[in-house]
């Protein structure tokens, strides 16, 4: 994976790639390049991580 590498978010086969290489859906994929305004794999890449880290730390709701 290159630094410069772009993800082709019209293309199933390129979205399922990156899917599986960021352990994230579909619709979480289009999500993070819809934020971004990016297709730079970098950039999708540490959105993803940074949402997944944030995600984390929120505490459990009380049912």
């Amino acid at each position: 994976m290159s630094a410069s590498e772009r993800i082709n978010i019209r293309d199933s086969l390129s979205r399922a790639h990156w899917c599986g290489c960021f352990s994230c859906s579909d619709q979480d994929l289009i999500e993070a390049v819809r934020a971004t305004r990016s297709t730079e794999v970098g950039v999708v890449e540490i959105y993803l991580a940074t949402r997944c880290a944030l995600e984390s730390f929120e505490p459990a709701r009380a049912s």
